[in-house]
């Protein structure tokens, strides 16, 4: 069986991904990353700039959404082609890919409030899943959240909290949280992606502003040697981010924003706290408390494994 895959090129999850597909299926996979396209020469750069300027028209979009699908022979035939967020195609190169299978399947990263184009690609896949319930529900999908793909926690929790995240109006609530783990006699270690001309000196001096994301496995060992992961997540969508699912794979505490999590049944308050803007304080239970093991059906169902054979089936 052969597999299409294409997806982002996101911290290397991408190569979780197809890995996954090749254990736990046995199928062969042809990859095809999205962000991966650079303009040719100067004269398609500046073609692109008039055009946007003149006619709001993004021909880089289209160049990319071709040369995506170009990456694909004429001859080629699949099985199936799974796409994650599919909005970097254009409706033309959709239909191409998704009659190269027998079998087209789309998984959404992003809310459709958060991703309009996403509305436009529905009409092209057989299967269509999303992490995000309002989502589902409103456009007939079927729910299924991220997942967790690292089980090996370290022996050595010497990072007491752990976030990385990109810089937006999400920094207060992270400098709140931050300021009572560290009255709490905590050391958080928190890193935020900022541009390099971004201001940062008005903000939290317990905060690292870094220009580069943390390469994908620094970032699992600092996970790995962390007692507690923060997830911060965006407040224009209810799903679960991949931080929630990290901490199930590795035994490790959440403190979270997603006030909807306490309706999965993972949920544990020993396990979980959740944060809102009136919490002035964070529970020493919480903190000093054990972790406490899923059961086996539960923490199974959240795998990579699971995962990939429910959209693969």
């Amino acid at each position: 069986m052969k597999v299409l895959f294409f997806c982002q090129d996101y911290l290397g999850i991408h190569k979780v991904i197809e890995k996954g597909i090749i254990e736990f299926t046995g199928f062969e996979v042809k990859t095809i990353l999205f962000n991966d396209y650079k303009y040719k020469n100067k004269t398609e750069k500046i073609l692109n700039f008039i055009s946007k300027s003149l006619f709001n028209i993004n021909l880089k979009k289209k160049w990319a959404s071709k040369y995506y699908a170009n990456q694909i022979k004429p001859t080629d035939q699949f099985d199936y082609v799974f796409i994650i967020s599919p909005d970097y195609l254009l409706n033309n190169e959709l239909e191409y890919i998704t009659r190269k299978a027998k079998k087209s399947i789309v998984y959404y990263w992003d809310s459709f409030k958060l991703i309009g184009r996403y509305e436009r690609t529905l009409p092209f896949f057989d299967l269509k899943f999303s992490f995000e319930p309002k989502d589902v529900e409103k456009y007939n999908m079927q729910l299924l959240t991220n997942f967790y793909f690292d089980t090996q926690s370290s022996n050595k929790n010497i990072i007491d909290a752990y976030y990385i995240g990109n810089f937006d109006n999400r920094l207060l609530t992270i400098e709140k949280i931050t300021s009572l783990l560290i009255n709490n006699g905590l050391k958080p270690d928190i890193f935020i992606k900022v541009k390099s001309n971004t201001k940062t000196e008005n903000f939290s001096k317990n905060i690292k502003f870094i220009t580069e994301f943390i390469p994908f496995e620094e970032n699992q060992k600092r996970m790995k040697e962390s007692k507690i992961i923060l997830d911060i997540h965006k407040e224009i969508q209810n799903g679960l981010t991949f931080r929630v699912f990290e901490a199930i794979g590795l035994n490790k505490k959440l403190i979270t924003t997603n006030k909807d999590i306490i309706n999965y049944d993972f949920y544990n308050p020993n396990n979980i706290f959740v944060w809102n803007e009136n919490v002035t304080e964070i529970p020493k239970d919480f903190l000093e408390k054990e972790y406490e093991k899923l059961p086996d059906d539960i923490y199974n169902k959240y795998s990579l494994e699971n995962w990939v054979k429910t959209i693969l089936k």
